[in-house]
């Protein structure tokens, strides 16, 4: 298998695009350019969207006129397993040798289709996920936002073993081998969370590697403004993990602490964040009503979220400008803490799981 750039033959990979949307006409026409502007060009874009209403499917009637490359579906059942599996069934009908995926509010960078097939050169590598990294908008919300989605670009990596602790597959930013697909079955359409996660731990419970590469970089665009837009997202991730747990990784139990798990058989099957700001500040405030001083814990432990997050800031080459921006974030951190870890929690019940 060669790419362009490669000396020697110069024969190109037959790789499909598939892009669901949903109301995207605010973002996919920079989706598109990314994928028009690829070292690697795609053989065919398809881009699927699922009911949208603000004029989306309106703009692709022009855009598939203006670029031959792009596929035009409608999947009227919701969700996104449903959008990509439409589009994945129509590329596997063209007979195509590669299927990667993006979303319609990410952006690629010009070597990130060229990279993601790169990285599946070796035959018992099945699937490849890349690095997705966040971009927020003007208000403190989405600075924020952007900031703690931002994923480092760490070294890559192999996992040929289901691993709940593990890099997962990333359904904005994958490429499965036809193959693969065929064998282990497309997105499992019941799930609206977490149905890239689950198509990778198939791909590996198959005896496939998944890879993880760091140089296939897309940048997410987060559209929330406000907290309420902020709280509203994160709940919505609840359903994801418990579903997963139940799915691949029945009785055990996974605790979390200082970014580091720890793995054991349990009758329960869960994951506790140990080391969240929700649990510690829950902790701190309860111990506070016994002995009074613990209170004073409180402001120091905040100063540490603080200094994390201004860390992180400096990292990523956008300083936070001013004390209370600063205060303001580490307020939303750990109000983003407690949502995620109630609606963990009351989804993973009726799930038959413990996880929050």
């Amino acid at each position: 298998m060669s790419v362009s750039g490669e000396a020697g033959e110069r024969r190109v990979p037959q790789v499909a695009v598939v892009v669901p949307v949903y109301n995207g006409r605010a973002t996919l026409p920079r989706c598109l350019e990314a994928l028009r502007e690829q070292t690697l060009p795609a053989a065919s874009v398809y881009v699927v969207d699922n009911g949208s209403v603000d004029g989306t499917w309106e703009w692709l009637q022009e855009e598939q006129v203006r670029w031959e490359r792009v596929r035009v579906l409608r999947e009227t059942r919701r969700g996104p397993a449903a959008a990509r599996n439409a589009g994945i069934r129509a590329a596997l009908g063209a007979g195509v040798e590669f299927v990667a995926f993006v979303d319609a509010d990410c952006v690629a960078d010009r070597l990130w289709l060229e990279r993601l097939i790169r990285a599946l050169d070796q035959p018992k590598v099945g699937a490849v996920t890349g690095c997705t990294q966040g971009v927020g908008n003007e208000t403190l919300v989405g600075r924020y936002t952007a900031l703690v989605a931002w994923e480092a670009s760490r070294a890559d990596a192999v996992v040929d073993r289901a691993d709940y602790t593990a890099v997962g597959l990333a359904g904005c930013n994958a490429c499965l081998r036809a193959s693969v697909l065929r064998e282990v079955g497309l997105f499992d359409e019941r799930l609206w969370i977490s149905e890239d996660w689950d198509l990778g731990l198939r791909v590996v419970e198959a005896g496939w590697e998944l890879r993880y590469a760091a140089a296939a970089v897309v940048r997410h665009q987060y559209l929330e403004r406000t907290v309420r837009e902020l709280v509203g997202r994160v709940a919505k991730y609840g359903p994801g993990r418990p579903a997963i747990l139940r799915r691949h990784f029945r009785r055990r139990l996974f605790l979390w602490a200082a970014g580091r798990a720890v793995a054991c058989r349990s009758p329960i099957t869960g994951s506790v964040q140990v080391t969240s700001p929700d649990k510690i500040t829950a902790l701190l405030a309860l111990a506070g009503f016994r002995w009074p001083w613990v209170w004073a814990l409180l402001l120091p432990y905040g100063v540490y979220l603080g200094e994390r997050i201004r860390r992180l800031s400096l990292r990523q080459g956008s300083p936070i400008s001013s004390p209370w921006q600063l205060a303001a974030m580490t307020g939303l951190n750990v109000l983003e803490s407690y949502v995620a870890a109630a609606s963990l929690l009351v989804h993973s019940v009726p799930q038959g799981v413990f996880c929050v």
